[in-house]
């Protein structure tokens, strides 16, 4: 096998964003569930663990995080590059959200009174959620991107830093239990969930490596433990009431599905790398636009739903087939239609301002930190 440089990784893992589009569209179908269940026939078995694309975006993230680093950007500079990747399609989402709700009263979900506007809007732990729901993900986003850029200015090796981390909400927890179950920031801190994005980091470092041994037997044995995992735990609820419910909720979620998408990721970034074929440029797409999908899926379906029920007031299976094929592909269409008019003219936009590279550029080169990257690229590894 030939050498390889750490410092030439591709600039797109399509593996990666087919992973995403699974992701986006697991959350798409655990939502529209829930929209069955109120608008048309009714659940749909085991489509409301499509949660579990949550937890492989989370991943994902940890995997990207190092991605990223490992291209020798500065601390201010890849906080800039996440902070643009995030806020204006997030803003565009909750501004339209906001204006639906002052339009058209009880249209949107629940009431934004007791909503913390700025909390929302730069995606900080609160009591309440922001005001799209699923932002929730998005808080742990932040916060996990504010540990890694101080990962990276400490000039800790990443492993060692997540390894650090990982003690400090160990402790935090078990101390200070009594101020964590009144703090919402804390909360988000301390996340068991938190574990899944170093999960991803460790990969991410392997991959840098170019060490992932066994990626076949691994991806294999991520997907059984996902196949057996969910109906133990459709199982556990039909039975024993919804472990949802429990405190320890996000520690089983941890393992029942945290785990089995890491192994998933670890063979499908490690696959990439020996494959002479590419995955299929429509799932890619997808995954360009998983962003956007995630955001606006909700209000899309709300729409979709109420519209079908006007058509079948009598609910029924036609209602329940049109909801789901109609849904579903709007969601996508969607997600298609801001990406292109909207989220990738912006961070384009963002990437170009000729202000903000030159002053990134020189803070990136002053001494702040980056020689582990610096490290591995000049390893040459088999």
């Amino acid at each position: 096998m030939g050498q390889r440089v750490l410092g030439t990784q591709p600039a797109k893992l399509l593996t990666l964003q087919v992973l995403r589009a699974v992701a986006a569209n697991l959350v798409v179908l655990q939502h529209l569930n829930q929209f069955e269940t109120k608008y048309a026939g009714g659940p749909i078995p085991f489509v409301q663990y499509g949660d579990i694309g949550v937890d492989l975006f989370f991943v994902i993230s940890g995997f990207v995080m190092v991605a990223v680093a490992g291209r020798d950007v500065g601390t201010m500079q890849f906080l800039s590059r996440r902070a643009t990747r995030i806020y204006p399609t997030w803003w565009l989402a909750s501004l339209i959200t906001l204006g639906i709700a002052a339009a058209f009263p009880g249209v949107v979900h629940g009431s934004f009174e007791q909503i913390s506007m700025w909390r929302s809007f730069l995606l900080v732990g609160d009591q309440r959620p922001p005001v799209i729901m699923s932002g929730w993900t998005l808080v742990h986003e932040m916060y996990f991107y504010v540990v890694f850029a101080a990962i990276l200015a400490l000039r800790a090796p990443p492993l060692a830093g997540v390894v650090i981390w990982s003690l400090i909400i160990l402790g935090v927890a078990a101390t200070w239990p009594q101020y964590v179950m009144t703090s919402p920031v804390l909360q988000v801190v301390t996340s068991p969930l938190t574990f899944e994005f170093i999960m991803g980091v460790v990969i991410g470092v392997l991959w840098l490596k170019g060490r992932t041994p066994y990626a076949y037997i691994v991806g294999i044995f991520g997907i059984i433990a996902l196949m057996g995992t969910i109906p133990a735990h459709y199982y556990l609820i039909a039975n024993m009431g919804s472990i949802m419910e429990s405190p320890n909720y996000p520690i089983w979620r941890i393992f029942l599905f945290g785990l089995p998408m890491a192994l998933i990721l670890y063979a499908s970034v490690a696959y990439e790398r020996s494959a002479s074929s590419r995955p299929p440029v429509f799932l890619v797409a997808i995954g360009d636009w998983s962003y956007s999908i995630y955001l606006f899926h909700f209000m899309v379906l709300s729409a979709v739903a109420r519209a079908v029920l006007l058509a079948f007031p009598d609910r029924g299976a036609l209602a329940s087939i049109i909801l789901f094929i109609v849904g579903f592909a709007a969601c996508n269409i969607a997600g298609a239609v801001v990406y292109v008019l909207f989220e990738r003219p912006t961070l384009k936009m963002f990437r170009k301002s000729q202000f903000v590279t030159t002053a990134l550029r020189r803070v990136s080169q002053q001494k702040d930190g980056y020689g582990w990257v610096r490290n591995l690229q000049q390893l040459r590894l088999p």
